[in-house]
């Protein structure tokens, strides 16, 4: 319900759902965030990913467009869980990050809460398994740079994709 102070000023009861029509900063979205424990729906204007790692709630309905051009996978997973709606980060040319944090950001492409392109070029840090290296060239028709964890002709020989650049060492 909604009440007048003493002073004639409007009175929320702090659950209000709040929508902001055309676009807000991330520091504009978390004061009304921090004001309201409803959901806030709101267009946020930064791109970057930087910036955008300062939204200090989840839950709310923020429409954001990813503008960098590299992310680490383990940022735009970060910045998914942020927001209901999905995140565009269709500008992303490189995705970086263990096989881990590379998967989880792809398996939230595939639940259409991330949406990439699926032509990045991606570079895996630390080792990788032939299963894990299949599973991230099958996501994308970039280059995949990654070190194989294997080092077995029997086990090598199950790589599916052509036209990475895989380290392998051979033992």
């Amino acid at each position: 319900a909604y009440t007048a102070d003493a002073a004639g000023t409007l009175v929320l009861d702090n659950d209000e759902a709040v929508s902001v029509s055309g676009s807000v900063s991330v520091a504009d979205a978390n004061t009304i965030a921090g004001k309201t424990s409803g959901v806030v729906t709101a267009t946020i204007a930064e791109g970057d990913l930087t910036t955008l790692a300062g939204l200090n709630e989840t839950g709310h309905a923020y429409t954001v467009t990813v503008t960098d051009t590299s992310a680490t996978a383990a940022a735009l997973t970060t910045l998914d869980g942020k927001t209901t709606v999905a995140v565009t980060a269709s500008a992303v040319t490189t995705l970086s990050g263990t096989a881990t944090e590379v998967i989880a950001a792809y398996a939230a492409d595939t639940a259409g809460t991330l949406v990439l392109d699926n032509d990045e070029a991606v570079s895996v840090s630390g080792t990788v398994s032939v299963a894990d290296a299949n599973i991230i060239a099958g996501k994308t028709s970039g280059v995949v740079t990654a070190t194989i964890a294997e080092g077995d002709l029997t086990t090598l020989a199950g790589l599916n994709e052509t036209g990475n650049a895989y380290t392998c060492l051979l033992y």
